[in-house]
């Protein structure tokens, strides 16, 4: 078996060997399967990483950087992947001003194509086109690599799947794509053998909009029929490497940052959230709902600090940063309101990218009586996975109905409506009334979370 793998997502290596940055995700999975079996790997480099075409590793893995100008770059991950695309999958366009398809959206389109053309390109020419080989495609800004690579073939031996890591959106609001565009991609990602999702909805939603925007597209159950080419749908959400998190749980980084946090806490009880600093994590309303909770009970001002562990965007747009001023204000407005001189009752923490700041998520999760996430959309939510086997059996995790996880969490989880204010402070209260009683068995959480490996995802998402 050989794995051929593109993504936007770049890993990091040294002294020949790939490090995973955190207990789950994307880049972490890919790094376990390389490992095991060998392959390829191509990817985005990082603005301004002068790397060479090329980068052999240990275990028969070899890294593929693509290096992009920086104009490229813009039209391709800034304006059609970010803006348009994850606005739209995540449901988060102002749909009174935007998109607005006009010479601009069309050039930066016209980048989108070339850059999953040398993807394309790139990935044909390691292909061996062997029935033992795996190839899988991620991230939306790559969807157009599968046209590019299918291309003028006839037939194809290797196993092709593109597997999406965000959520999917309804056919009404599919409908913001110009429809050459909408179907460009449909067809697109109907040209593999596999299509997958971390959750059911997303996969139903993708079937939908096949049937609606696709006329010769014949839907068979979890299957897709298009122009006598059979493309198998499924749901498997990443796994999550626990054995990672138990060795973060004993490191002297997470040690360090036990301590620092306790101090901070100042002998509260700790309501955590970790994000990226992305639209759809919905951080404002979140301090909104804590502040509505404290109004009921200011009881918990005393007794409770509510500490947001947070991460930029590697290339913040405006529409981020005036999110992150957004934030930033409702925390500051908590403290002005329920908050002392040097006691905060609500943190926003930034420690920074990489494996540090994942020590500081575990250290948190690991003394809080309350974890919450309340995206208004998301395709998994590695956090809430990460909640789920670090809180003990008193605590509570909070999360989204709309977050994909919840389909596999929701049983051990408290519900929360990530767009009902009242109802999300209702939940919060709850969680940290302390003769409330936590979301469930923390060993049942652990042994579901136990079960999942690498291997079994790679097996759900190529067909045998």
């Amino acid at each position: 078996m050989k794995i051929l793998t593109c993504s936007n997502s770049c890993p990091q290596w040294t002294d020949g060997q790939l490090n995973p940055r955190s207990a789950g995700g994307l880049v972490p999975m890919l790094i376990a399967l390389l490992d095991e079996h060998g392959g390829d790997w191509i990817f985005t480099s990082p603005p301004g990483d002068d790397l060479p075409a090329s980068v052999t590793l240990a275990g028969g893995v070899t890294l593929h950087p693509m290096g992009l100008d920086e104009d490229l770059r813009r039209h391709h991950y800034d304006t059609i992947s970010i803006q348009l695309l994850l606005g739209l999958l995540h449901y988060m366009h102002d749909t009174s001003v935007e998109p607005v398809f006009d010479s601009r959206l069309a050039d930066a389109w016209a980048g989108y194509e070339t850059v999953n053309r040398l993807y394309a390109q790139r990935l044909t020419t390691l292909s061996a086109d062997t029935a033992d080989e795996l190839i899988l495609i991620n991230d939306p800004h790559l969807m157009l690599v599968p046209e590019f690579f299918t291309a003028g073939k006839t037939s194809r031996q290797s196993k092709l799947t593109y597997f999406l890591g965000t959520p999917w959106c309804e056919p009404d609001y599919f409908t913001l794509l110009p429809g050459h565009v909408r179907t460009r991609i449909l067809e697109s990602l109907l040209t593999c053998d596999t299509v997958g999702f971390h959750a059911r909805r997303w996969t139903d939603a993708f079937a939908a909009c096949c049937a609606r925007f696709l006329p010769d597209a014949v839907i068979e159950g979890d299957t897709v029929v298009h122009r006598g080419h059979r493309t198998r749908l499924v749901s498997s959400p990443f796994p999550l490497d626990v054995q990672v998190l138990d060795t973060m749980v004993e490191e002297p980084a997470t040690a360090s940052w036990t301590q620092r946090l306790t101090e901070m806490a100042d002998g509260r009880r700790v309501m955590v959230r970790a994000d990226r600093i992305d639209l759809w994590k919905n951080m404002p309303r979140g301090f909104a709902a804590f502040e509505a909770a404290l109004e009921r009970s200011p009881e918990l001002a005393e007794t409770t600090w509510f500490l947001a562990i947070g991460t930029s965007p590697s290339r913040a747009s405006a529409r981020h940063l005036a999110y992150q001023r957004l934030t930033e204000e409702a925390i500051q407005r908590v403290n002005d309101r329920f908050g002392k001189p040097g006691r905060p009752v609500a943190t926003l923490l930034q420690p920074g990218k990489g494996r540090d700041s994942r020590n500081c998520v575990v250290a948190a999760l690991l003394m809080s009586t309350a974890a919450i996430v309340n995206s208004t959309y998301d395709g998994l939510n590695l956090f809430a996975k990460e909640a789920a086997y670090l809180l003990d059996d008193s605590a509570s995790l909070l999360l989204s109905v709309n977050a994909g996880i919840h389909e596999q969490l929701g049983p051990f989880a408290r519900a929360i409506d990530p767009f009902d204010i009242d109802q999300s402070s209702r939940v919060i209260e709850a969680a940290l009334n302390t003769a409330a009683d936590g979301t469930g068995p923390a060993e049942k959480r652990r042994a579901l979370l136990r079960s999942e490996t690498a291997e079994e995802w790679l097996t759900s998402v190529f067909p045998s």
